[in-house]
């Protein structure tokens, strides 16, 4: 397993978030972690990415406890694309995704010309060529979080967290995010956790899903089995279920809005 999650209790200061977690995911699946705010899914990426200390337990990451390596390490294996991005200086977005491959380069040096070459056929891939020298604070949300998951490309790491990168964007760049998230997975064979708060996202793209519910897995495994309306409920409450429109397609909606309620 990619990822595996040993008997982990995790939380700030001597008040657990996450209480006993086990789990893990495979190379190649695109994983969704779903749950309430406050049920500890930001904290569950921060133990993963090494960034929060676990007071039991322990994070393996492609055979290597997290804990016993150092930041450059884990920037070999983990990436990471935050909710939201700003940087306090002009930085363009080519230099912002070169930025993406630090741990590879020697102290004191600086890209090279294969390497910026690199970053822009990534850029090609993610579709942002055409604003790749602008200023990165000058973009838009969406703008943005396709640059985040363009350095996390660049990056190269085979284990990519996605925080919501959802969060603040409208409804096309939602899809697009996660449609070219789905796409590198399946094209580079890296293994994505992902936090939503949509399980209509879920259930569109993703392979396996995780249900947290104040600090305590509910449900996990392969999306089309573990989302359900028993596990739907036991984590966001009685009032959702899994409908099916006239044209056979399956969608997540409040109860009220059912056909069979």
């Amino acid at each position: 397993m990619t990822v595996q999650i040993k008997s982990l209790t995790a939380g700030y200061g001597k008040h657990p978030v996450l209480h006993g977690i086990n789990m893990q995911i495979g190379g190649g699946k695109l994983c969704a972690l779903l749950g309430h705010n406050g049920s500890g899914k930001t904290t569950l990426m921060r133990c993963i990415n090494a960034v929060l200390k676990p007071l039991e337990g322990k994070v393996v990451v492609m055979n290597k406890d997290v804990a016993m390596l150092s930041r450059v390490q884990i920037a070999k294996i983990v990436s990471f694309v935050p909710q939201s991005s700003h940087t306090a200086f002009s930085f363009s977005c080519l230099e912002m995704i070169l930025m993406g491959g630090v741990s590879r380069m020697k102290m004191w040096s600086a890209p090279s010309r294969q390497d910026r070459q690199k970053a822009w056929q990534i850029c090609e891939e993610v579709g942002i060529a055409d604003f790749v020298l602008a200023s990165f604070n000058q973009l838009s949300g969406g703008q943005k979080q396709l640059v985040m998951l363009a350095r996390a490309l660049y990056q190269d790491a085979p284990v990519m967290l996605l925080d919501e990168p959802n969060s603040h964007l409208d409804f096309g760049n939602q899809h697009k995010i996660m449609s070219l998230v789905q796409h590198i997975v399946k094209q580079r064979g890296f293994t994505a956790l992902i936090t939503l708060h949509d399980p209509n996202l879920a259930l569109n793209y993703c392979d396996e899903v995780i249900m947290l519910k104040q600090g305590h897995i509910i449900a996990s495994g392969p999306t089309e089995l573990t989302l359900n309306d028993v596990n739907l409920q036991g984590t966001f409450g009685d009032n959702i279920k899994i409908d099916t429109t006239s044209s056979g397609v399956q969608v997540v909606v409040p109860r009220y809005l059912s056909q069979y309620t």
